[in-house]
């Protein structure tokens, strides 16, 4: 199946998967091809994929929509990144920037705004962090 996942800045990933794996806001979803056709919101956390020949990747994302047809899954994502290329200085100025949102939030929709920002640093740090921060 082809999978795309797009922000409003480019397109991150378009590829061929064999399965891809989704945070859906009622739970993860698992995509394989010739899946019934569905659209989902989706909440921040991570997208696993399996891509053709066995390689996995990892994409975080902070939110977004789903379209599932039996032969494509379209991710269309407000924010999303590719963990592969990240560094440990990437990932803390993510954190910190958070953080500082958080702290400095003055009303209800700022405070949700941040705390979507420090929940995607968070994963971000979740993924690579293994690798990073030992």
């Amino acid at each position: 199946m082809h999978l795309d996942i797009i922000t409003p800045e480019k397109i991150l990933f378009s590829a061929n998967a064999e399965m891809v794996v989704v945070p859906g806001t009622l739970g993860d979803f698992g995509v394989l091809p010739g899946h019934a056709p569905f659209i989902s919101t989706i909440r921040p956390g991570i997208i696993s994929i399996s891509e053709e020949g066995g390689k996995e990747r990892k994409i975080v994302i902070l939110g977004g929509i789903a379209e599932v047809v039996p032969e494509r899954c379209t991710v269309l994502a407000e924010t999303a990144l590719d963990c592969a290329a990240l560094t440990a200085a990437d990932v803390q100025a993510h954190l910190d920037e958070a953080r500082k949102a958080m702290e400095i939030s003055e009303d209800e929709q700022a405070r949700s705004d941040a705390e979507k920002k420090l929940a995607f640093a968070e994963a971000i740090k979740f993924i690579v962090g293994e690798t990073l921060f030992e």
